[in-house]
């Protein structure tokens, strides 16, 4: 196997154990000696990568940023719009969520020790890809006449995450994908 190749192997079999530990206890309760543990290669392996427990912290979260823009860009090629295309975006955030533990250990990373910057908000961010669509919504005449296509995306977005952390919580990620559905049925009912 050439060199780059097995290293990359070696740095994604790092990121997945960091993820697990960081996904199961949080960073304050992550320990390096089980991320290393977990990955199977060497001490020296795992520090030639990534040198302290921060800067695997670093990469999932820089990592979970890059997913979602591709995410989007997806269903906007998929031809969705409107309604379709808000629920569709939430649907597929909401399957990441529940199948990929790097995903889910940024998400704890990043609102625990590395929060963005307070001009940093994916939370309006979300509001915005969801509204583009409720605009389309309101347009293409699939919104109530009067219903205001920015504050039902920041309800749904709001609602979405709640949702991500009471099924976290609970341990109840199988389920988020029906709760996604569920908050854009209450939502279409009353929009």
């Amino acid at each position: 196997m050439p060199l780059q190749e097995r290293a990359e192997r070696s740095r994604t079999a790092i990121l997945d154990a960091a993820a697990a530990e960081f996904d199961a206890h949080g960073y304050a309760g992550a320990r390096l000696d089980r991320i290393i543990e977990r990955t199977q290669l060497t001490k020296g392996a795992v520090y030639f990568h990534f040198r302290s427990k921060q800067d695997l912290a670093e990469a999932l979260v820089a990592e979970k940023y890059a997913t979602w823009p591709e995410l989007v860009a997806e269903v906007d090629a998929s031809g969705a719009t409107g309604l379709a295309a808000a629920r569709e975006v939430l649907r597929r955030v909401a399957v990441v969520f529940a199948t990929d533990a790097r995903v889910r250990a940024a998400m704890k990373l990043s609102r625990t020790v590395l929060t963005p910057e307070p001009d940093d908000d994916a939370y309006a961010r979300w509001s915005a890809v969801v509204g583009r669509s409720l605009e389309q919504a309101a347009e293409a005449g699939e919104l109530s006449p009067g219903a205001d296509p920015s504050s039902l995306a920041t309800v749904a977005v709001q609602a979405f995450f709640g949702a991500y952390l009471i099924a976290d919580e609970r341990g109840r990620l199988d389920g988020l994908e029906a709760d996604a559905e569920r908050i854009w049925d209450v939502i279409a009912g009353h929009a």
